[in-house]
């Protein structure tokens, strides 16, 4: 067997090489195959391409643009949509002179391809005829696109380059219908590794090369080859094949999965070596397995013949009877064995005995006959477990208790045989007899003291009250019958079912004492407190326990005054102590232990109160309490004691004699903790001094009064200075506000009037008042809370006269322009914005905007540098402003464009104001160093009426704007006041 499953593995593993042969040489052949097809049909598209160039180069060259453009139509036409990007034309300096992609207009900016690839190498003379690019994202059409280009020349000079851009996106999707799967790939490559075109993740490579390692392969005098990789693209191994596409420097790489090409082949050898390897598995086992099973039929065998001897032998010194009990569905019956045992039992001679029953059945006691016949003829029926006790008469006429049990077994002939025993019980029915008068006499004692009594037959497992146990839970008499020791637990409350358990265990085990408090539940389903007793009265001779005998006693209402006494002291809130005269504790409570590191309950021993107190001077202090309680009963006071962890804490004590009359009885203590109450009003106090600390010190002036803000609470050096007052501040404390508001400026002293609602405050913010002194006082008010309850008032003055000079100086910086003086754009437009609203509203009369720009400006800074020009810009606003009335505004919106906002006036008199501007401006001349003459500028102006109907600034400044190029396009120094038929800026422009 062996040698054959060798032989039989050797030979598939070979078929499995050869098959892995096969299907590498075929991949390889396939994936050549689509190398070269992909390679040729890139040569036939490449070659009509580079002929559709050249004729559109030579077309180019003839200067016939109409015949250009219909030569470049042609082309498009002649390929699919999506094909070609666009054709382009560049001159010799780079700049793109023709787009298809806007064949009808000119570029709306300059574009460059200087820096271009393909540019460059025409530009240097690197190639000669068209030219491959590597992918590059177009200038004008923003798209991806592979460049292919050729050289212009005008009368034997370079004149440019004529580019079609070829898009990658249409190769790729020609190259994805080659494959089915999209796990294999076509690459189109130049010579030098860069990607042109990819079917799969081609977003991924446009613009990278390939690995050098990868470009190494690709020989120079080789036309084509194989190679496995594994992609850094996709990360998948492929076997790739390449070729050249003849005539040009481009490669064609087409690429299989591995995974797919060795996959299924893999996967099937795999399940070949599983199933062969199963197979071989099975049948090595199976032969295991038939030589095993024959072993064990031989030792089973064997077994069966010693274990039917040492039977016969074991059921002859049996004391009991052992019997086998058949019933065929026939209904024949037979008493198929039966021990020497079993006849003796019967008091029937074994030698002579057969297998008929009438010799036994004469043998029952004639009062039990019956219920042994029903009991069997019930286990045949039910052909269940039979059991039944009975009694038999000896020849003598003596009686014998037999107790017997048997259970049925199914044969294959459907026959059913009972197996059994017969055990003799006289002894045990003579002792139960014997305990049932005993528990008689019992019952008869226990009645005149109340209590139930209960047995436990632990072998039966039955338990039995008696009718006093059911009345003590509102039952009739037997209501429960017998029922075992889980049923009993069932009725004890949950939380007393372990307990009982486990006193029930060490009794039984150890003999400890069983005497256990529980709760059983009564008729109504409440709960009821009974004591429970019991010892065992029988055991076997292991000292097993068999049978346990006690009584029930109801103590539900002792239970009830004795929660009701830990109730009022453990769950109170007070702790409690108690105290002999000799002050030593007997008792505490669960809080007092607790709380002074005590036991809870009755102490043993006691301790003395003495260890409570901090010393002996408090201990014996502690003792002039006692002789008032002698006198009169009780006492209250509060005192220091020493708790658990041994710090010290306060208590309100309040003692009284347990007997009023026993003046030397012990003493019951109720202690309240009132540490927190003594510790508060120390930290009060303390919070207090330090409170007026800071008030004093704080760094602002502070007033303080009650929640009516009538009376003045607290204040501090601070305010009485800054108002300079009369009064010092302690001065102040006690009096009513109306005091300090005497010394105060009107508007302050009206801010500071007490609040009309409770809780509300005259100030809902920070308020910034001004002194006579020229001082900036910010008054605060912060309402005093606690919770939903109002305190009191509490202002804070801060002088911020600093702080508003600084704001002053610093809101003049942020709308002035730096260099000129004038507003700068933020604050013009600001004042606009206002001038439109009071427009609107009907505030002001017509007002005009006037843009103003000097004309060649970039001329000065050219000439004569940034500092002359800034010089020029400021003499401007210093003319310009000399021309402008209160309520006119000037305005740098930026660079040297300025803007005029002239109010209270007609459109006459706006365009009059701006010529007086224009020749203010054209009679300056600015002196220059270094130079013999001064310059002399001139501005352009734009006027536009502004009145109620404008919509917004951007539209006024537009407008101005539009008249201001106007001027500029039409001489400039001129004015031009806006109309409708004014031309918009990028027409003026």
């Amino acid at each position: 067997m062996v040698l054959a499953a060798g032989l039989y593995w050797a030979a598939l593993l070979t078929s499995h090489q050869y098959m892995q042969r096969y299907t590498r040489d075929q991949a390889w052949l396939r994936v050549s195959q689509m190398s070269q097809a992909v390679s040729a049909q890139a040569g036939t598209m490449l070659s009509g391409l580079n002929y559709s160039l050249r004729d559109l180069a030579r077309d180019y060259e003839s200067g016939d643009s109409e015949a250009f453009g219909r030569a470049v139509a042609s082309v498009q036409e002649a390929y699919p949509p999506g094909t070609i990007v666009q054709v382009a034309v560049a001159d010799a300096n780079g700049q793109v002179v023709y787009s298809s992609l806007a064949a009808s207009e000119p570029p709306a900016q300059s574009v460059s391809i200087l820096d271009r690839e393909h540019f460059q190498a025409h530009l240097k003379g690197l190639t000669q005829g068209t030219f491959i690019g590597r992918p590059v994202q177009g200038r004008v059409s923003g798209q991806w696109g592979i460049q292919l280009s050729r050289a212009l020349h005008h009368r034997g000079a370079f004149a440019g380059v004529l580019v079609v851009s070829l898009s990658p996106q249409y190769l790729s999707r020609q190259l994805q219908a080659i494959f089915d799967s999209p796990r294999d790939v076509i690459l189109l490559l130049r010579e030098d590794g860069t990607y042109l075109a990819r079917s799969q993740n081609q977003d991924r490579v446009l613009g990278r090369q390939l690995p050098a390692a990868r470009v190494a392969l690709f020989a120079p005098d080789v036309t084509h080859g194989t190679y496995e990789a594994l992609a850094s693209t996709d990360g998948i191994q492929r076997m790739y094949a390449w070729s050249r596409v003849s005539g040009f420097p481009i490669l064609v790489s087409t690429g299989l999965d591995h995974e797919a090409v060795f996959g299924p082949l893999n996967e099937t050898i795999r399940q070949s070596l599983w199933r062969n390897g199963i197979g071989t598995l099975l049948i090595f086992l199976g032969g295991m397995l038939t030589a095993w099973l024959a072993f064990q039929r031989w030792r089973e065998e064997d077994q069966r013949v010693q274990s039917e001897e040492r039977f016969h032998l074991l059921s002859e010194e049996v004391p009991g009877g052992l019997f086998q009990y058949s019933w065929d569905p026939a209904g024949h019956y037979a008493l198929s064995f039966a021990n020497p045992g079993f006849y003796a039992m019967h008091c029937i001679d074994a030698d002579t005995a057969g297998t008929a029953l009438q010799d036994l059945a004469q043998r029952v006691h004639p009062e039990d006959i019956s219920a042994l016949r029903q009991s069997i003829d019930e286990a045949m029926r039910s052909q269940g477990d039979w059991a039944c006790k009975y009694r038999v008469q000896s020849a003598d006429g003596s009686v014998r208790w037999l107790q017997g049990h048997a259970r049925p077994q199914r044969t294959e002939d459907a026959t059913v045989l009972w197996h059994g025993y017969i055990l003799d019980v006289t002894q045990d029915e003579g002792l139960r007899k014997a305990l049932h008068e005993s528990e008689e006499r019992l019952r008869l004692t226990i009645g005149a003291v109340r209590d139930g009594l209960w047995q436990w037959d632990r072998e039966q497992d039955q338990v039995l009250w008696d009718a006093r146990c059911y009345q003590m839970l509102g039952m009739p008499d037997q209501a429960l019958g017998s029922f075992t020791v889980a049923g009993f637990m069932h009725l004890l409350h949950p939380l007393d079912q372990p307990r009982v358990q486990e006193r029930l265990r060490r009794h039984l085990e150890h003999g400890d004492p069983f005497r256990v408090e529980m709760r059983i539940r009564q008729a109504d389903g409440s709960w009821r407190w009974i004591e429970s007793r019991g010892e065992v009265t029988l055991r076997d001779a292991d000292n097993k326990a068999l049978r346990m005998l006690g009584m029930h006693t109801d103590i539900q209402e002792r239970v009830e005054q004795t929660h009701m006494v830990g109730a009022l002291l453990e769950r109170g809130s007070a702790l409690v102590l108690v105290a002999s005269h000799r002050r030593s504790i007997v008792y505490a409570n669960a809080r007092a232990a607790e709380c002074f590191g005590l036991a809870a309950g009755a102490l043993e021993p006691q301790c003395s109160f003495q260890q409570l107190h901090p010393s002996s001077d408090s201990f014996h202090s502690f003792a002039s309490l006692y002789e008032r309680l002698s006198l009169k009963g009780t006492v209250r006071t509060e005192w220091a004691l020493k708790v658990k962890g041994g710090h010290m804490r306060w208590f309100d004590m309040q003692g009284a004699l347990l007997d009023p009359e026993d003046p030397q009885g012990n003493v019951i203590w109720t202690l309240f903790d009132v540490d927190a109450r003594h510790q508060a009003e120390s930290a009060l106090h303390e919070v207090q001094q330090r409170l007026e600390a800071i008030i004093e010190k704080f760094p602002a002036g502070i007033l303080v009064t009650d929640d009516a803000g009538q009376c003045i609470r607290a204040s501090n050096a601070m305010l009485v200075d800054l108002f300079e007052l009369p009064l010092s501040a302690a001065d102040l404390v006690g009096e009513s506000l109306q005091t300090l508001l005497s010394y105060l400026p009107p508007a302050m002293a009206t801010a500071l009037q007490p609040a009309p609602q409770p809780g509300a405050g005259a100030l809902s913010q920070r308020t910034i008042f001004a002194l006579s002194n020229g001082r900036h006082i910010e008054t605060e008010l912060l309402p005093l809370r606690r919770q939903e309850r109002l305190l009191g008032y509490c202002w804070v003055f801060h002088d911020v006269t600093d702080y508003k000079r600084r704001e002053t100086q610093l809101e003049a910086l942020a709308l002035t322009d730096a260099l000129t003086g004038a507003s700068n754009r933020r604050a013009f437009i600001t004042r606009m914005e206002s001038e439109l609203e009071h427009l609107r509203l009907g505030l002001s009369h017509p007002s005009a905007l006037i843009m103003l720009d000097i004309d060649h400006f970039k001329r000065v800074n050219d000439s004569f540098g940034h500092g002359v020009g800034d010089e020029v810009l400021r003499h401007l606003v210093i003319a310009v402003s000399k021309q402008l009335r209160q309520g006119d505004m000037l305005g740098r919106l930026g660079g040297e464009e300025f803007a005029v906002l002239l109010t209270d006036v007609d459109a006459p008199t706006a365009l009059r104001r701006a010529e007086n501007l224009r020749e203010a401006v054209a009679a300056l001349a600015v002196s220059v160093q270094g130079q013999d003459s001064p310059i002399r500028f001139t501005v352009s102006l734009g006027v536009c009426l502004m009145d109620e109907g404008e919509a917004s600034v951007e539209r006024c400044l537009e407008r101005a704007d539009a008249a201001m190029y106007f001027s500029k396009r039409n001489g400039r120094n001129r004015t031009t006041c806006w109309t409708p038929d004014t031309p918009v800026i990028s027409d003026a422009k």
